[in-house]
């Protein structure tokens, strides 16, 4: 005899039945009884029973689409009649020559995207507390969460100086604690108190040796105070522990380059081209391959520095050079042209068009025109505090006083 299954509790239900007489659930789906003597289950009415349950559950997430879409509207309306609100007592302060509609709305803005970085800095302490906490393996744990919290409210406030003192406390309460020391030489380092910095970083390094983190920033800091040897071992270290790392490979070609080892820079160079193309990096491995020799593929690195910013000016000139090496005079005077259209400053530019349009394309008197081209040492610094979170510190002012606070420790 036919039923109908409840799609919800798998109640049977006789036929013309609406309503699962056990749980009250629309019934949607009609299915036949198992025949006794059947060798194999019949499963077709459990997969009507699941397209029915599916069904269901899409329409129910329908409704839910449609009560967020009116929470969407009803926002939007909100929000109109806020900045209403906002342009008529700016339109009232105006008259009354107190506030320009302008000043208060510049005012408003800076406040939410204060308002924003707050809420960004205080999650990502909230995020290494619990860091803090999984690595802990002293004895106390009770007294080192109270001064993880300490700590946390003091960096929260922008007290930076009581935090890194508690932070510290912390440490002590447990030496082990690798989380908390990468943490104080992050902090140290952003304070550009390199010491302090480095001296965190051995002892993070001494109980795990295969600190990504640690061994990027002890390579920095090698390579800061201009010891190549030691920032290529630590920054070599960051690289093969973390081979999807930019500011590693990066770092790490720009020392091998300060050690004449072009070949090997070449390779690092490579691969966070793979990872991040961008025009300075193009212009990098250009002017390896042309110091080598390979002009062929130095033109076609050059070519895609210029692809990504037709503004690269030094990207021109040094196609134009390697044209020169070809002995294509004509592309090489276009493109010196371009450099010296672009930046009319740069008196190399001005040189060397002098020299071709006074047909005098020596080998000798360009090569005193080159100079190698240098990663960007800012924008480096910049992805270097992507990669490792850094920026605690998004009030400039709070953040000078502060770092004063921490020298003086």
């Amino acid at each position: 005899m036919p039923v109908i299954f409840c799609q919800k509790c798998g109640m049977k239900n006789q036929i013309g039945e609406e309503i699962c007489v056990k749980c009250g659930t629309k019934l949607m789906i009609l299915a036949y009884a198992h025949r006794l003597n059947s060798s194999l289950p019949i499963l077709d009415e459990h997969f009507l029973e699941r397209i029915s349950a599916l069904e269901y559950s899409i329409g129910r997430l329908d409704d839910r689409l449609n009560e967020i879409y009116d929470l969407v509207q009803q926002l939007s309306t909100d929000s109109f009649y806020d900045h209403t609100m906002i342009e008529s007592i700016a339109e009232a302060l105006k008259r009354l020559q107190i506030v320009g509609k302008q000043d208060l709305e510049r005012d408003w803005h800076k406040r939410v995207t204060q308002r924003l970085l707050e809420s960004e800095e205080r999650e990502k302490f909230e995020a290494s507390k619990k860091s803090f906490l999984n690595a802990f393996r002293g004895k106390d744990k009770s007294r080192f969460s109270k001064l993880i919290e300490e700590s946390s409210q003091h960096f929260i406030k922008k007290n930076y100086g009581r935090g890194l003192k508690v932070l510290e406390r912390a440490l002590s309460a447990d030496p082990q604690n690798c989380e908390v020391g990468i943490f104080l030489s992050k902090i140290y380092y952003e304070f550009e108190n390199f010491a302090n910095a480095g001296k965190y970083l051995k002892r993070v390094l001494k109980n795990n040796p295969h600190h990504f983190e640690a061994n990027l920033l002890t390579g920095l800091l090698a390579r800061r105070r201009g010891d190549f040897a030691a920032a290529r071992q630590f920054l070599g270290n960051a690289a093969d522990i973390c081979q999807t790392s930019l500011a590693a490979h990066l770092f790490l070609g720009s020392v091998l380059v300060s050690l004449g080892q072009d070949a090997e820079a070449l390779g690092h160079f490579s691969r966070a081209l793979n990872l991040k193309p961008s025009p300075q990096m193009y212009l990098m491995v250009g002017s390896i391959y042309s110091r080598q020799g390979q002009l062929r593929h130095a033109i076609k690195h050059m070519k895609k520095a210029i692809e990504l910013d037709p503004a690269c000016h030094e990207a021109f000139f040094r196609l134009g050079l390697a044209f020169l090496e070809q002995n294509w005079t004509k592309k090489a005077k276009e493109c010196i042209r371009t450099a010296a259209h672009l930046n009319p400053k740069e008196a190399r530019y001005q040189d060397a068009l002098a020299l071709l349009v006074h047909d005098r394309p020596r080998q000798a008197s360009f090569a005193n025109l080159k100079w190698e081209p240098a990663l960007n040492e800012e924008s480096l610094e910049f992805l270097v505090k992507d990669e490792l979170r850094l920026n605690f510190r998004p009030d400039k002012s709070a953040a000078q006083v502060s770092s004063k606070d921490v020298e003086g420790k």
